[in-house]
């Protein structure tokens, strides 16, 4: 009798063991850009196969589809990203009848907190332009650069995979786990950073991190660029100098690609820092630990930023 049930519970044991391993997926998941591909990655672990879709130091809104993408897409169990608005290179894609594939757009997700362009005169265009990149009343869709939505991001793909892979949820919500966990460790210690730099006044190149200025309680007070393919007007610029030396601003930042003449031209009769920031992790090495190396990153480089100031400030007060 002893010798039955020993043998009943082996069985129930292997079969288990063998249904476990039947139903476990090896997911095939997409991320578009580098800092939801780095919290993908965190929480699939080693349970799929992730591919970063746009590559490089490329700019998601100006990306093209290769037919290899199409391919890629097609022959994948999920595809996250931000909004059709933001890779608008997805638009072709989701018109098709044929998908196969789940498609996750995290902006338009409950939980996620979206914000409105700004768009008075220093940061937006008056006139009405019919492709202008920020039309009126259109959402920022940064929405990673705000670390209170990138921990509702990692909730978001934590249930997906899980829905596609329930056989190994509890691995994924585990991984979500620790992810958010750090987050939290992430954004404590940035803000403890940024802390002396709250009633400092920046100006950017492009209205691209209010999501971080908001996050951290930094302010800023005007964009350089207000429409991606234009120049800026000379009456843009004599309206940011008047700015930067009425607010006192203390530190211009670029973006990748940036020209730092324009920025040279608004800071001009001030002692504002200039340096370069990227909300994107361009130049990071694609993997779980670029969106913190970014995140913090970013916060250098506004400290940085402000440091130039400072050091000019104590030369001018020597003279």
């Amino acid at each position: 009798m002893v010798r039955k049930i020993l043998l009943l519970i082996f069985a129930v044991s292997i079969f288990s063991t063998i249904s476990l391993h039947t139903h476990a997926k090896n997911l095939k998941v997409i991320a578009t850009i580098k800092p939801l591909y780095s919290l993908v990655a965190s929480v699939l672990g080693d349970h799929g196969t992730l591919d970063l879709m746009v590559k490089g130091g490329l700019d998601p809104h100006i990306y093209r589809l290769k037919p290899s993408n199409i391919r890629q897409i097609h022959d994948s169990d999920v595809i996250f990203y931000i909004d059709p608005d933001l890779e608008v290179f997805l638009k072709r894609i989701f018109k098709s009848k044929y998908k196969n594939f789940t498609a996750t757009p995290l902006a338009r997700q409950n939980g996620i907190r979206l914000i409105p362009y700004r768009t008075s005169k220093i940061w937006y265009r008056e006139e009405t332009v019919a492709q202008d990149d920020h039309k009126e009343d259109a959402q920022d869709l940064h929405i990673w650069l705000d670390p209170a939505n990138a921990r509702r991001m990692v909730q978001i793909i934590e249930e997906t995979l899980s829905d596609l892979d329930p056989a190994n949820s509890l691995a994924y919500i585990q991984n979500a786990q620790k992810t958010i966990a750090r987050l939290y460790r992430m954004e404590e210690d940035i803000r403890e950073k940024l802390r002396p730099l709250r009633q400092k006044s920046m100006i950017v190149y492009h209205d691209a991190f209010q999501y971080y200025e908001k996050a951290f309680s930094l302010k800023s007070v005007g964009a350089i660029i207000l429409k991606s393919d234009q120049t800026p007007s000379v009456k843009h610029i004599k309206s940011l100098k008047k700015i930067a030396e009425t607010k006192n601003v203390t530190c211009v930042l670029g973006t990748p690609g940036a020209h730092p003449r324009i920025a040279t031209v608004v800071m001009s009769g001030t002692n504002a820092g200039f340096d370069t920031v990227d909300p994107l992790g361009l130049y990071i090495d694609a993997g779980p630990d670029l969106y913190f190396e970014m995140m913090e990153e970013m916060a250098s480089t506004i400290i940085n930023c402000q440091d130039k100031f400072d050091m000019l400030e104590d030369i001018n007060n020597l003279k």
